[in-house]
């Protein structure tokens, strides 16, 4: 069980990974908010130990279906990297 101070920190850290490494609007200088409304979905998938694959998938969809700008392959591959290592981060610290 992930306490209160734990869901926080790896919630601010989805929206880091989302602003600094994703950002599929690619506008300098966004509001920190600005991709707050996909940290849930995406909470929810490496909590649960999503593959790679399904966290590509998810975020392509938030691109396809929500922000109507499609990045490139590799750049959510890495993306999805950086927050699948979240989620083996957040199984040591419990």
């Amino acid at each position: 069980m992930i306490d209160k101070g734990g869901i926080r920190k790896i919630t601010l850290q989805i929206r880091d990974v989302l602003m600094r490494d994703w950002d599929p609007i690619g506008v300098p200088d966004l509001p920190a908010g600005e991709y707050d409304s996909y940290i849930g979905g995406t909470y929810r998938l490496i909590v649960r130990g999503a593959s790679l694959d399904e966290i590509e998938q998810h975020l392509r969809t938030m691109e396809v279906e929500r922000i109507e700008i499609v990045v490139g392959d590799s750049q959510r591959a890495r993306v999805a990297k950086s927050l699948r290592e979240l989620a083996s981060h957040l199984s040591t610290n419990q």
